[in-house]
């Protein structure tokens, strides 16, 4: 007898009693049901999923704990832009940082992402201030005086075009700034 674990219980003794399969039954219909059931127990399951799920790839992540949400959240919404040069030549950050799904379904959207490879970071949080250290962490690469992220060698900062004098994972990360990190 086939039967899922997350099928509601009347679709499941429906099941059992031989409500699908039974004699003069056409074969193309079994498969329908049972899809329906599927279909059916997944809109259960997922409606009974928490609204902020903490999946392993949902993490807070970072100092000030980046959490991941299911939505974008509207407490804080902010974008600053960060451009990475390497020994001369400005290298893309990468679209999709902080979303974390498969295809076209996103399961949890980080507070601090991309969207595209133009290096507008989305800070889109219930509160709180962020830095560049919180944005590494959600992409999961090292920042720090002699990295960011795969490229090696002295790390130099600007923020608006006046030089950062801190590391560079305290750069905090405002509306409208723009960052740009230097490798030589």
């Amino acid at each position: 007898m086939w039967r899922t674990p997350l099928a509601p219980v009347g679709m499941s003794r429906a099941l059992s009693a031989g409500g699908v399969g039974s004699a003069g039954e056409q074969p193309g219909m079994k498969f329908a049901l049972r899809s329906a059931l599927i279909a059916a127990s997944l809109v259960v399951a997922f409606a009974q999923l928490p609204a902020r799920a903490e999946a392993p790839t949902g993490t807070p992540v970072g100092p000030h704990r980046v959490g991941c949400d299911v939505t974008e959240m509207s407490g804080v919404h902010i974008h600053a832009h960060l451009a990475i040069v390497e020994h001369g030549k400005r290298v893309p950050v990468p679209a999709g940082i902080g979303i974390v799904g498969a295809g076209n379904m996103v399961f949890c959207l980080y507070w601090l992402h991309t969207h595209d490879a133009s290096g507008l970071i989305h800070v889109e949080a219930p509160g709180g201030h962020y830095t560049l250290a919180d944005f590494f962490a959600v992409w999961g690469e090292p920042l720090g005086p002699k990295q960011v992220a795969q490229y090696r060698g002295a790390v130099s900062a600007s923020v608006n075009g006046k030089p950062y004098r801190g590391a560079p994972g305290s750069i905090p990360i405002r509306d409208g700034e723009k960052i740009v990190l230097r490798v030589r």
